[in-house]
C-alpha cells in the first residue's frame, strides 16, 4: 500500500502525460525515505518545483528546505554561504554567520545547478557528503550534517562529466536515485492543465475569475514548442491574463508573435503594419527560437555572419 508521503506527491504533482508518469511512480517510491535525489532537466522545466515537493512530501517537510543557486555564488563567497564561519575567521567577521549546512539541519539541501561549481568547490562538498560532518569557516570543531540531499542539474550528467564540469565522484554520491524531467515541448497533454491553473493563480492575484481560454488561443499554445517550459508557459499566462479585458483569453492577449506560425509571418507583418526595421526584429527572433539559440546555425539561415547577427541581437534587445 502506498505510503501517505506517496499518497500526498501524486496528489500534488497531477499530470496526464505518459513520458512524466514514469517520473512519477519513482519519485512516488522513494519520496518517505531520506535517499539522495538528482534531478535532470533543461532550464524551466519545473526542477526547483520538483525538489520542493520532494521535501514537502517527506519525512523531513516539518524542518527547513534550503535552496543553494550553485552557479549565482562567486566562487569566493561560496564556502563562507555554505559552511557559515565564526567570528574572527577573516577580517570582516565580526559576528558568527550560520550558513546553508546548519539551516538544512534534519531538513532538505538543494543544490540547483551543481555543475556550476568550481572543482575545488566539488571536492568540499563531496567530503561533506561523504563524512556527513562539516565546520565552519575559523571553527575547531565538527558539526553533524544531518540533512537529505537533492541536486538538480540541466544537462546529462554523463555529459558533464566527460566535459570536466562535474566530478564524477560528487555525480557517483549525488545519483543515488536519479530522474529526467522531459521538456513541456514532450508533454502537451499537459498543457491546457498547466495553463489552467496559472491562470487561475494569477486571476486570484489580480481579483478577477476567469473561464479558461478561447479554443482558438489553446490551439495557439499547444502548437508552440516552448524553449523556456514551464516557466515560460507560466510568464504567457500572468501576460494574458493582465491583457486580457474579458473572462475568457483569446489570441489577441497572447504574445501573437511568439506563436506566430512560418505562413502566417508575412500576413501578420502587413495586417500590423510593421517596418521593415520591426519586421528583421521579429524575424531573427523566429529564427533564433526555432534554432534554439544556436546563433551559427540562425546566421547562415539568414545569411549574415555571427558577428553580425550579435549586434543585431543586442541592438533589438533580443536577450
Amino acid at each position: 500500500m502506498p505510503s501517505s508521503g506517496a499518497r500526498a506527491f501524486r496528489r500534488a504533482y497531477p499530470t496526464r502525460s505518459e513520458s512524466l508518469r514514469a517520473l512519477v511512480d519513482v519519485v512516488a517510491k522513494v519520496v518517505e525515505h531520506n535517499a539522495g535525489l538528482l534531478i535532470i532537466g533543461e532550464s524551466g522545466s519545473g526542477k526547483d518545483h520538483l525538489a520542493e515537493l520532494v521535501h514537502a512530501c517527506g519525512p523531513r517537510r516539518g524542518a527547513s528546505f534550503v535552496r543553494i543557486d550553485c552557479a549565482s555564488i562567486p566562487p569566493e563567497l561560496f564556502e563562507s554561504e555554505l559552511f557559515g564561519y565564526e567570528k574572527g575567521a577573516f577580517t570582516d567577521a565580526r559576528t558568527r554567520k550560520i550558513g546553508k549546512l546548519d539551516l538544512a539541519q534534519k531538513g532538505t539541501l538543494y543544490l540547483d545547478g551543481v555543475a556550476g561549481l568550481a572543482n575545488t568547490l566539488q571536492a568540499k562538498l563531496l567530503r561533506v557528503i561523504q563524512e556527513k560532518q562539516f565546520s565552519r569557516l575559523g571553527g575547531n570543531y565538527m558539526l553533524d550534517l544531518d540533512a537529505r540531499i537533492i541536486s538538480s542539474a540541466s544537462e546529462s550528467p554523463e555529459l558533464l562529466v566527460n566535459r570536466g564540469q562535474l566530478r564524477s565522484d560528487l555525480y557517483y554520491r549525488l545519483n543515488v536515485v536519479s530522474v529526467e524531467l522531459p521538456p513541456l515541448r514532450e508533454r502537451k497533454d499537459d498543457i491546457p492543465m498547466l495553463a489552467e491553473e496559472f491562470l487561475g493563480e494569477r486571476g486570484t492575484a489580480l481579483g478577477r475569475k476567469f473561464e479558461g481560454f478561447d479554443p482558438e488561443a489553446m490551439d495557439l499554445m499547444l502548437a508552440y514548442s516552448w524553449p523556456g517550459n514551464v516557466r515560460e508557459l507560466r510568464n504567457v499566462v500572468d501576460r494574458a491574463a493582465l491583457l486580457e479585458e474579458g473572462t475568457t483569453v483569446s489570441p489577441n492577449s497572447l504574445p501573437h508573435e511568439r506563436f506566430l506560425q512560418p505562413s502566417d509571418f508575412l500576413q501578420s507583418a502587413n495586417e500590423r503594419a510593421w517596418s521593415l526595421e520591426e519586421l528583421e526584429k521579429q524575424y531573427i527572433r523566429e529564427v533564433l527560437r526555432r534554432t534554439g539559440s544556436n546563433y551559427s546555425a540562425s546566421a547562415t539561415i539568414l545569411g549574415i555572419n555571427r558577428k553580425t547577427l550579435l549586434e543585431k541581437r543586442r541592438k533589438y534587445d533580443l536577450g
